[in-house]
Formats: C-alpha cells, sequence, structure tokens
C-alpha cells in the first residue's frame, strides 16, 4: 500500500478527482486529496481556465500553504500526484522534501531554468504524463526533467499519449475527455503504485 497525496489542477476539487482517489483506495492506497481552493471549481473551455488561472494567481500563498498542511498530515513516506497545477506543487515537494520517495506528474511538471532545481533524488521513482498536443504541457521541458532525474540514477517513465485533452481522464470536460486514455493512465498510475505495496 502507498500514501499519497493527490493534488488537483486548477480547476480545483471536481468529481473525477474525487473518483480516481476513491479508484486508488479501492486498489488498497491511502490518499489525502486536499481541496486547494476550498470548495471553488471551474469549467474547462478558454474562459473557464482564464478565470481559473486568475484565481490561482490571486491566492497562490494560501493554495501553497493548504498543500503543505495535507502534506504534513501524512505519517512516513509518501507517493505525490499531481495534475498541472497540482503536478508543479508534487514535483516541487519530490524535489525538496526527504518524506516523498516517488512522484506522478500528469499535465505539468519539467525542469524551467531559474525556478526548478536542477536535481533529482535517485531513490525517487518519476512518472510524467501528458498529451502529445497539450497546450498547458511543455514537452522540452518535461524532456530536460526527464534527463536530470534519469542521469541522477533515478527510474523515470515519460508517457505521451494522442490527442490535445490537458485533463483527459476528466468526464466531465467533454473537450479534453478521452476514455480509453482515462483507463491507459489509470492503468499506470496503480503500476507505479503498486511497487510501494
Amino acid at each position: 500500500m502507498a500514501s499519497v497525496l493527490l493534488l488537483h489542477s486548477a480547476l480545483g476539487l471536481r468529481p473525477a478527482v474525487h473518483a480516481l482517489a476513491d479508484h486508488l483506495r479501492s486498489a488498497g492506497h491511502a490518499v489525502v486529496a486536499p481541496d486547494l481552493l476550498a470548495g471553488r471549481t471551474f469549467e474547462g473551455g478558454e474562459a473557464g481556465y482564464a478565470e481559473a488561472v486568475a484565481f490561482v494567481q490571486e491566492h497562490q500563498p494560501t493554495i501553497q500553504e493548504r498543500a503543505g498542511t495535507a502534506y504534513r498530515s501524512i505519517d512516513g513516506p509518501r507517493v505525490v500526484l499531481g495534475f498541472s497545477m497540482g503536478a508543479g506543487i508534487a514535483q516541487d515537494f519530490a524535489q525538496t522534501r526527504p518524506e516523498v520517495v516517488g512522484a506522478v506528474l500528469c499535465g505539468g511538471g519539467g525542469f524551467f531554468d531559474g525556478w526548478t532545481p536542477d536535481t533529482w533524488r535517485a531513490d525517487v521513482p518519476l512518472a510524467l504524463h501528458h498529451a502529445v498536443d497539450d497546450p498547458w504541457a511543455d514537452p522540452a521541458e518535461a524532456r530536460l526533467l526527464v534527463d536530470i532525474a534519469a542521469r541522477a540514477g533515478a527510474d523515470v517513465s515519460h508517457y505521451v499519449y494522442p490527442g490535445k485533452g490537458h485533463l483527459f481522464f476528466d468526464a466531465d470536460l467533454a473537450d479534453e475527455y478521452d476514455a480509453p486514455l482515462a483507463d491507459l493512465l489509470s492503468t499506470r498510475l496503480l503500476g507505479f503504485l503498486g511497487r510501494f505495496a
């Protein structure tokens, strides 16, 4: 069983995130999925993402504080799993907190010069997941992070999915959802977490 910190995107703690947390729990894992936006959720699409990004920028310190509180609520080794905004927070925890034993970054994460440490621990497996044409993910930055982690000796997987869905696992985002890809992501997440059973 893995202890998992599941961090949602800027769209908030949507039903799809609750469903994913429950799915991981049904496989025997302990999952903490904090509501970093205190009940606010946003729809997809250009307007929805713009509203979400503006909200996150305005409340960034509070969001970071809530994420830190959730992180500290877990005892012992933990895996960090984040989507988009949550992937950035998860990556920061993986690079700076000794309790992290695995990191999964979906639709986010990467090496950003001047912002991201250019180091990774060899004992922290890393998996990145994003769509090939995701407008919110930078494949070049993801590739740099993969290279940094691999050169450090970490077990690294980089999964690139067809399409452009940023949160393709979310069934309520009609323009992004892809059921077969969502199932594949779920299978790969369980495979990653299985190593900590």
